[in-house]
């Protein structure tokens, strides 16, 4: 048995998709195998090259979500949408944070070293 790993369930469908890049100019047709706010799976010949983010289609929704390629099986891709990828992007460890914050102190005060030493010069 496998242990669902998806915060959102997903939906099984059979719908048509197509994906878009490149500025509009490359789309391909795939399979939408299932849904949900969250994410897709969908189905695509593993000859495939696909780059990581791209534009999802899918005319029986009348809609078109943002995409990024989560993880890829031979002609299995999963994909999460753009809105759940900055959602999962925000979520950031408190260690990370205040590590963060101390790097970004000591960029400001080489910044200011850097000014005083280039004036005077």
């Amino acid at each position: 048995m496998t242990t669902e790993r998806r915060k959102m369930p997903r939906q099984r469908t059979l719908l048509g998709g197509r994906i878009v890049f490149n500025q509009r100019r490359a789309t391909l047709d795939c399979v939408v195998r299932n849904f949900s706010d969250a994410g897709a799976l969908i189905l695509l010949s593993d000859a495939v090259a696909l780059p990581s983010a791209f534009d999802l289609e899918i005319d029986h929704k009348q809609r078109s979500y943002g995409a990024r390629i989560r993880w890829r099986n031979g002609e299995r891709i999963g994909l999460v949408f753009a809105d759940q990828a900055a959602t999962d992007a925000e979520i950031v460890p408190l260690d990370i944070a205040r590590r963060l914050r101390m790097c970004e102190q000591n960029n400001a005060q080489l910044k200011a070293r850097i000014a005083q030493l280039s004036q005077a010069g």
